[in-house]
């Protein structure tokens, strides 16, 4: 039966949402709407699906923000219900991001989605490297207080052009984390639990440190070089966790690249553990 493509179609979502749980199934993720609607995919503008007559076969966003940095764009997410609309879906999504200027192509794959491993395979793609998820039953110790030097910045004073440039810094050369522009940034900050998340900055008022949490789960921590060797992650996370405990949250999620030895140690020591299988990340480049 011939596949067509549409735009997103939130009323399709559910739909989707079922497809991707059953190959997921038992470690479901967020929802779709969340990832697909986001400020990095233009809202939903990044995005396409895939039928089969009235049976949705799949999704695909993409995320061109690393394109000016490092010339890499990211298919995410990308679902696929068999091999052939996998298929269709990175031939479509690789048009798109080489359009906008893209040299390489990241995507992730979980445990169960074979048919998107299999159109990957199929495509030319390479795995780099894996991606560890990690959770934490709260509570962690709560630590004595910030650094001297360090005080936490208001939610409603934060300057964004600072933090941006932070974020910006403390991020570059992560693997899969392309810096947003600060529009985006500060959109994606204003959607994330406000209590949670912190900015930390020194007496002069430059930003130094910060936390986004998005419900239980942290989307970045960053310490700027100076400040780096004295525990502030550390100090962060704990912090984080004592306000997560307040809203009666019961763990603490991350999502940690495990080519990344000084995070993967950070969270094992924090007793951290992983509670599902890991994620492949796949690059093809032309």
């Amino acid at each position: 039966m011939t596949l067509h493509i549409t735009p997103l179609l939130p009323d399709a979502l559910p739909m989707l949402q079922d497809l991707w749980n059953r190959q997921l199934a038992p470690h479901l993720v967020h929802t779709l709407a969340h990832d697909l609607q986001s400020p990095a995919r233009a809202h939903g503008r990044n995005a396409v699906m895939i039928w089969r007559a009235e049976q949705v076969a799949g999704c695909v966003g993409w995320v061109t923000l690393g394109i000016a940095a490092d010339g890499c764009a990211y298919a995410s997410p990308l679902i696929a219900a068999d091999a052939e609309a996998a298929t269709a879906l990175i031939e479509i999504v690789s048009e798109e991001v080489r359009a906008a200027g893209a040299q390489r192509l990241r995507v992730s794959v979980r445990a169960g989605e074979d048919a998107k491993r299999e159109g990957l395979r199929r495509a030319g793609f390479s795995a780099l490297f894996e991606f560890a998820n990690f959770s934490r039953a709260l509570p962690l110790a709560v630590p004595a207080g910030l650094p001297p030097g360090l005080h936490a910045v208001a939610g409603d004073a934060i300057d964004w052009g600072k933090l941006h440039a932070c974020y910006a810094e403390t991020f570059a050369g992560v693997p899969n984390s392309p810096i947003p522009e600060q529009a985006a940034l500060r959109e994606e900050w204003l959607a994330a639990n406000p209590r949670a998340s912190l900015v930390l900055a020194d007496a002069d008022g430059a930003y130094q440190a910060f936390a986004l949490i998005d419900g239980c789960s942290v989307e970045g921590v960053g310490v700027r070089l100076a400040w780096r060797g004295r525990g502030l992650a550390e100090t962060l996370y704990r912090l984080a966790a004592a306000q997560l405990q307040s809203q009666n949250e019961t763990e603490m999620r991350a999502l940690v690249a495990a080519s990344n030895g000084a995070s993967m140690r950070l969270h094992q020591k924090l007793g951290f553990s992983e509670y599902a299988p890991r994620w492949s990340v796949y690059e093809l480049g032309w």
